[in-house]
C-alpha cells in the first residue's frame, strides 16, 4: 500500500474551522487557540499543499476554488472520526428519548445547545415535545420532562435545574431611541411594560424594587414568554426575563439589563423522570448532560 500523504492534523483542523466559520476569530474560539494561531496553521497548510485555500481581506475570509474542494472532505472525515470515537466510548447508547419542555425553554435554551449532545451521542434519537408551563399533569409518553413550575411531583425523581431570577430586559435600540432615560426602576413609568400574564409578575418585581408609582397593569399583553421576548427584541417595550432562557441574547448584545436588581421567581425549572427508569443509560446520560450544561452538580 502506498504511503498516505496527509498534512499535519492541527493545520487541517484549523483550516476546517476557519473555512466553516469564514472567520479566524470564531475558529480560534472553537478550538481554544488565538486568531493568530489559526492564521499560522492555515498558512502552513497552504504551503504544504502548494495552493492558496483562503483569501484574506481585512476581517473577511473567502474560500478559493481549492478551499471549496477540500472543505467537504474534511468535514466528512472529522464527522466520521467523531462518530467512531463516540461509538467506542458509548457502544450501548442507542435508542430514542422523548423530552417534554416549555416552548420558550426549548427554543431559547435547549435547541441552541443541543448540537453538543447530538455530536457526542449520534446514536441517540431525540424527540422534543411541548409542555405548558405550570402543567398539572405529566405526559404519558415522556422519558424526561423539564417543568417550569413548583416541582411537586410525588413518587418521581425531581431535581431543580438551576435557580431562576426575574429582571427587566429591553433592546439597546429602545434605550437609544427613547427621549427618556432608564436609570432607576421608577423610570419604567415612561416605557411600555410587556406582559405574558395578567400583570402579576411585573407587579411583584416593581413592588420588590420599590417602584410602586409605576402602574403594573398597563402595557402590551401577549400570550406567551416567547412572544414577550420577541416583542422586547423588536424594541416594543420592556419584558421580564430570566438568566436561563435569555443568556444567549444577553451575551450577544441583543438584549440588555437596564437594572441589576433581580427578583426570585416563584417558579423554577425542574427535571422530572420516573424513578424506575433512571437505570436507563441513555436517560441518565441526557440528564447528566443537562446539569453539566448549567454547571450544577447532581446525583442520579
Amino acid at each position: 500500500m502506498a504511503k498516505r500523504r496527509i498534512p499535519p492534523l492541527n493545520a487541517l483542523r484549523a483550516f476546517e474551522a476557519a473555512a466553516r466559520n469564514l472567520n479566524f476569530g470564531k475558529a480560534g474560539g472553537e478550538l481554544n487557540v488565538t486568531r493568530g494561531a489559526i492564521s499560522h496553521q492555515v498558512r502552513a497548510l497552504e504551503e504544504w499543499v502548494g495552493v492558496e485555500l483562503l483569501h484574506r481581506n481585512q476581517n473577511r475570509v473567502v474560500l478559493t476554488d481549492a478551499g471549496r474542494h477540500l472543505l467537504p472532505a474534511l468535514e466528512q472525515a472529522f464527522d466520521a472520526i467523531a462518530e467512531s470515537v463516540a461509538d467506542i466510548h458509548h457502544p450501548d447508547l442507542k435508542g430514542r428519548l422523548a423530552i417534554h419542555a416549555p416552548p420558550t425553554f426549548t427554543s431559547r435554551w435547549l435547541l441552541p445547545r443541543l448540537a453538543d449532545f447530538i455530536d457526542a451521542y449520534p446514536q441517540i434519537d431525540l424527540s422534543l415535545h411541548f409542555l405548558p408551563p405550570f402543567s398539572k399533569t405529566l405526559p404519558t409518553d415522556y422519558d424526561v420532562t423539564i417543568e417550569y413550575g413548583g416541582g411537586r411531583w410525588e413518587h418521581r425523581w425531581v431535581h431543580r435545574l438551576t435557580p431562576v431570577d426575574f429582571f427587566p430586559l429591553c433592546s439597546p435600540r429602545l434605550l437609544n431611541s427613547s427621549q427618556w432615560t432608564m436609570r432607576t426602576p421608577s423610570d419604567l413609568r415612561h416605557f411600555t411594560l410587556i406582559h405574558e400574564d395578567d400583570g402579576t409578575a411585573w407587579s411583584h418585581w416593581l413592588s420588590a424594587a420599590g417602584a410602586r408609582q409605576v402602574d403594573a397593569s398597563k402595557g402590551l399583553y401577549v400570550s406567551s414568554a416567547n412572544h414577550a421576548l420577541e416583542a422586547a427584541l423588536l424594541g416594543l417595550g420592556v419584558a421580564l426575563g430570566d438568566q436561563v432562557i435569555m443568556s444567549q441574547d444577553i451575551e450577544e448584545g441583543k438584549l440588555v439589563r437596564p437594572f441589576s436588581y433581580t427578583y426570585p421567581s416563584p417558579a423554577q425549572y425542574y427535571v422530572v423522570c420516573e424513578r424506575d427508569r433512571l437505570h436507563m443509560p441513555i436517560l441518565r446520560t441526557f440528564v447528566k448532560w443537562l446539569f453539566d450544561a448549567v454547571e450544577t452538580p447532581v446525583e442520579i
